[in-house]
């Protein structure tokens, strides 16, 4: 006996898992559903199989091949248009020469086909039918049969007010090939609702086989998830993958369980999947393959598809993603939530019940969706958001999307033209490094990489060497393994401009990416001596003898260990004593040592070797606005530079300090672009971690002070900063209606609004670039009245994101 496999429907109810697979190809545990249904064919010994396929037929036929691998031999027959059940099976009229079984491609059974087999023969039936009782029929053919289990009465969906049975059509049948006289030839016929009526009409032989076991025709996402439930409760008799390591815990291969993780039964985890220390993975939970659930996770009740990306402190309940699909940390989403492909949720947000969003959506940060996302033209996101793209390693961010910006960066660029690259220590970065600049020179791009050093370096050599451009790659958050940062700079190493960014961003949407003929392709080159170009110059800035002579003892903390060998390096030519100290280190730790060692100073040192924070001998971790003065005061009193660039949140104070110099301060935006091409240089204290440490050294050696006994010396002003968050959709909103309250106040509009209530006093709102964030600061003669001024402007924002919402 031979079988056919219906697997051309689209499964429109099951959108949207079906959007971009076909129904037959939606996975049950780690297998698309029709696999089951080869498997359950090959168990009765029927390998000889027709597989009918119309929509995405590709997929099906790519996944299977010839069913070999299976144990089976499958020939397809296409519908160019759809014929219908029965038109479908029409098709492979020729070679169904002999009795033959129909099963669905989008149902799990494990009926006994034999048993059927043998009661068709029995009763020398035309047509058998496999019958269930099912509690609701509406969504079936609903079947009456006599006490010799002919078919008396058939009808297609009925209204509540027609159902006559619970006994419904399963959709699985055995036929002989006499059918096809029933079935006209390249017509649109169903066997429900043309063929099975007509020989009820001519008293064919119609029989209905009471089948026992187990049956779900999965028509809809409720009976979607319900079928995998079912699989691994073990409700019926299929093959699950994987090995059982534990009762009800199945595992494949390759597949990392950090220690601390919880499991609670019946789960099943796929192959090269990752699940981090502290996640939860209770009951009914499927994990696709090459996923990695992070720490904290909790997850329940729930479907994941492949390469699904679960970020820390996540809870899912009762939900279903479908393949790529990225969660951010502490987002929430709950039951009966549907999520389609490579749609990407952001930090904090929450998925109401029951909602669907279609594929390729983008949810951003601090989100709410009461509603499903059902219109196409939102689109994913792409990862490039100002002069630099990010995406969570390994998921968004991998080597292939590198490759693509590398080709994207390189068509901004004349061929021939020099670009230098450079990366923080991280292996992983290394591997988005070498991907990116392949790409470079595919462009005809030549490339000089620095190795592994800080973003400061990069720039400055940008600025000095004959370079049309640079680039850095590092990982943000790199304790826990997250982003992956790629910073795009032009030839005088400042951030590239919005001009440049929208034609990289046009570049990638349309890839239009430059190749060149191969003997032209970039060269690629290294050089450590720019690096050590960079330590010379700061050297030369300051008095090396004096500073030697103070011996101070730095406490030095960093949060990339790419750090270490160069500013550890510049440390020690100044004579000072180094004291690392632990890359999980806090303030309070941090506090504790410097009391302990009778240090000078403490220096923490951010990620990208740009920031800076210093704590006191005394321990006092200092205040941004007062490490803003000690930056002014100091490049003021070394008078290195005609003007300096201070950002527009910094305090009124400022202008003293310059005052007292005759110099010039300039008020700029606050990103790095605008403070340095204020200053025409790269190389400034707020964005240039090593440049600000040496001249403090040399600054402290030549007051012979301490740094609290310096501090004392600035004017004091408070400053209050908080920021407040809103949807994104909100902020034009909430700009508009504060605009409108503050007229007839002395409102400055750059790079926000800034209010100024009187000489001393203002507050200054800065809306965030990329995110759904509001900064506030204000400043006043004491903290108390700044607190109250910024505490005014965020009471007005949350009343009109909760008149908006």
């Amino acid at each position: 006996m031979k079988g056919v496999i219906m697997a051309g429907g689209k499964g429109t109810r099951l959108r949207p898992l079906t959007c971009n697979v076909p129904k037959p190809m939606v996975p049950l545990i780690q297998k698309p559903v029709m696999q089951y249904s080869i498997e359950l064919l090959k168990k009765y010994g029927i390998t000889e199989i027709a597989v009918t396929v119309q929509y995405l037929s590709d997929v099906i036929k790519d996944y299977f091949g010839d069913g070999s691998k299976f144990g089976v031999q499958l020939h397809y027959f296409e519908e160019t248009t759809p014929l219908g059940t029965a038109g479908s099976v029409k098709q492979a009229e020729e070679f169904l020469d002999e009795p033959f079984v129909v099963v669905s491609g989008d149902a799990l059974t494990d009926f006994n086909l034999q048993s059927g087999i043998d009661f068709h023969t029995e009763q020398d039936s035309l047509v058998t039918i496999f019958m269930k009782q099912v509690e609701c029929p509406l969504e079936f053919g609903v079947i009456m049969t006599d006490e010799k289990q002919r078919i008396v009465r058939f009808l297609e969906k009925p209204s509540w007010s027609e159902v006559f049975s619970d006994t419904v059509n399963t959709g699985i049948y055995i036929m002989n090939p006499d059918i096809f006289s029933y079935i006209k030839e390249n017509a649109v016929v169903d066997f429900s609702k043309d063929v099975f009526p007509q020989l009820l009409a001519d008293q064919s032989a119609l029989y209905g086989y009471a089948a026992d076991g187990y049956w779900s025709d999965i028509g809809n996402l409720k009976q979607y998830r319900q079928a995998q439930s079912d699989l691994l409760s073990r409700k019926l008799e299929a093959s699950i993958s994987g090995t059982e390591i534990e009762p009800n815990i199945w595992v494949g291969e390759n597949v990392i369980i950090e220690e601390g993780v919880k499991l609670h039964g019946p789960v099943s985890i796929g192959s090269n999947s990752t699940i981090r220390s502290g996640a939860y993975l209770g009951e009914d939970s499927i994990i696709g393959s090459g996923s990695t659930i992070s720490n904290g996770a909790s997850i329940k009740r729930s479907v994941l598809w492949d390469s699904i990306y679960i970020g820390d402190n996540s809870e899912l309940r009762g939900v279903t993603l479908c393949q790529g699909v990225t969660v951010g940390t502490k987002a929430t989403v709950f039951e009966d939530a549907v999520i389609g492909h490579h749609t990407v949720i952001g930090e904090h947000v929450t998925i109401q019940p029951d909602v669907k969003i279609w594929p390729y959506k983008r949810v951003e940060e601090e989100t709410t969706i009461p509603q499903s996302y059902l219109w196409n033209e939102v689109g994913a996101r792409s990862l490039l958001k100002g002069h630099r793209a990010s995406g969570v390693a390994n998921i968004e961010m991998t080597p292939e999307e590198a490759s693509k910006l590398g080709a994207a960066y390189g068509s901004l660029l004349n061929q021939g033209e020099k670009v230098f690259v450079a990366s923080d220590s991280h292996f992983f970065s290394n591997v988005i490094k070498l991907a990116f600049v392949q790409s470079l020179q595919a462009a005809g791009v030549h490339v000089v990489e620095l190795g592994k050093t800080l973003l400061p370096v990069l720039r400055y050599s940008v600025q000095q060497e004959e370079a049309k451009g640079g680039v850095f790659i590092r990982l943000a958050d790199k304790n826990q393994g997250k982003q992956v940062l790629i910073e795009f700079f032009n030839e005088t190493g400042l951030p590239i401009s919005s001009g440049a960014q929208r034609e990289l961003e046009q570049i990638v949407a349309f890839q239009s990416y430059r190749r060149v003929a191969f003997e032209y392709a970039g060269h690629y080159d290294t050089s450590v001596e720019l690096e050590r170009a960079y330590v010379r110059n700061l050297l030369e800035q300051i008095d090396l003898g004096r500073i030697k002579k103070s011996k101070f003892k730095v406490i030095l903390h960093e949060e990339s260990v790419s750090q270490a060998h160069t500013i550890k390096n510049i440390l020690t030519q100044l004579g000072c004593t180094i004291e690392l100290v632990s890359n999980k280190v806090d303030v309070d730790d941090m506090r504790v040592q410097i009391k302990e060692l009778q240090a000078d100073l403490g220096i923490l040192v951010g990620e990208s070797g740009e920031f800076i924070s210093l704590m006191t001998e005394e321990g006092q971790l200092i205040t941004e606005e007062e490490q803003l003065m000690l930056f002014v005061q100091m490049q003021l009193e070394k008078g290195l530079r005609p003007e300096l660039a201070v950002p527009l949140y910094g305090a009124s104070a400022l202008e003293e300090i310059a005052a007292s110099y005759e110099k010039k301060l300039v008020r700029t935006k606050t990103s790095a672009r605008a403070m340095m091409e204020a200053e025409g240089n790269v190389q400034i204290m707020s964005y240039d971690a090593p440049f600000a440490i040496v001249s403090l050294l040399d600054y402290l050696s030549d007051n012979a002070s301490s740094l609290t006994t310096v501090l004392s010396r600035l004017p004091s002003q408070a400053i209050y900063k908080q920021e407040v968050t809103c949807k994104l959709q909100q902020k034009g909103i909430v700009m508009r209606k504060l605009m409108e309250s503050l007229k007839g106040e002395d409102v400055e509009l750059i790079d926000g609004m800034k209010v100024r209530h009187s000489e001393e006093s203002w507050t200054f709102i800065v809306p965030d670039q990329e995110s759904g964030t509001f900064t506030v600061y204000a400043q006043s003669k004491d903290g108390a009245h700044a607190k109250q001024l910024a505490g005014e402007y965020i009471e007005q924002i949350n009343v009109i994101k909760q008149q908006t919402s």
